[in-house]
């Protein structure tokens, strides 16, 4: 009951962002400004403090298989949602591929495995951020734009990928910042959970009652949401660790990444249907959360 109470919380946050914007008390660009303060401030602040762990060499092994389970998850979506989709125009089956392969795995996962699984288990999302950012401007960028598409340098200048260098630095050599630093770094990212949901809540305004009638979104989300996440439990039956397991399988479990929309309109293709995928998703999620938390 705990943990469906801290769900619960999350998306009365949610809430709070969609009646915001609905009421007109906050337009897009304050959204907008918002959305800028998580990925450059609070979302850096996370990374850097709750990475400042003891590095043992049983961490070491599950953050390995982290990153390599993580590519591995998110390229089996696309694999599967390249031949389901294999029909549609070439504009909306790369939006379809992208929601199916890669997850909110920042803005809802973070909050959602600190909630359910504690602050100390937040550096396995950080890793997994990592493998969504390779797997983005790399797999995800090919199914939009082809070869030349594919920019892994972008990578270079993302900031929440350069916390995670950093947190890997401080993680790996026992090295630890300035207490005064720590202490700022956790004031910015103790911020990063009713933002990201405020954000989250305040895009659900786009969605309207037609968007059900996509039959292939639907399918995508189906995917995105339940199936991925369900095949992750079948590592139960390896000998792999339950923190690991249980990491993996919420990050996969959220819903379609804003990544989508942003490469949909960086790469000119449907960008109606991205931004409708993305919130479509985690409009869904409210409901495959809850479910997916018992299920651990």
């Amino acid at each position: 009951m705990t943990v469906l109470m801290q769900v619960l919380t999350l998306f009365a946050l949610m809430l709070c962002g969609l009646i915001a914007v609905k009421t007109k008390l906050m337009d897009d660009r304050a959204i907008g400004m918002i959305n800028t303060f998580l990925l450059n401030f609070a979302l850096v602040g996370l990374i850097i403090a709750k990475m400042q762990q003891d590095a043992s060499p049983e961490l070491l092994h599950d953050l390995t298989w982290m990153f390599v389970l993580s590519c591995l998850f998110m390229v089996l979506g696309g694999v599967v949602a390249d031949r389901l989709f294999i029909r549609e125009s070439h504009d909306r089956r790369a939006v379809l591929i992208s929601l199916s392969m890669i997850s909110n795995c920042a803005y809802m996962g973070y909050p959602l495995i600190t909630s359910v699984m504690g602050g100390e288990a937040l550096i396995y999302a950080v890793v997994f951020t990592a493998a969504f950012n390779l797997v983005s401007w790399t797999l995800c960028a090919y199914y939009f734009g082809g070869r030349e598409a594919m920019q892994p340098r972008k990578l270079l200048r993302t900031p929440t990928l350069i916390a995670v260098f950093i947190g890997l630095v401080l993680f790996l050599t026992g090295w630890r910042l300035p207490q005064f630093i720590n202490n700022a770094l956790d004031a910015l990212g103790n911020t990063t959970t009713p933002l990201a949901m405020f954000v989250i809540g305040a895009r659900l305004i786009t969605l309207r009652p037609r968007h059900l009638r996509d039959r292939n979104l639907l399918i995508a989300c189906a995917l995105r949401l339940v199936i991925l996440p369900a095949s992750v439990l079948l590592l139960r039956l390896t000998p792999l660790s339950p923190v690991l397991i249980n990491a993996l399988y919420l990050c996969v479990a959220m819903p379609g990444a804003a990544m989508t929309a942003l490469q949909a309109d960086l790469y000119h293709c449907n960008t109606a249907l991205a931004s409708r995928a993305v919130a479509l998703s985690t409009a869904m999620s409210l409901v495959t959360i809850p479910v997916m938390v018992a299920l651990m």
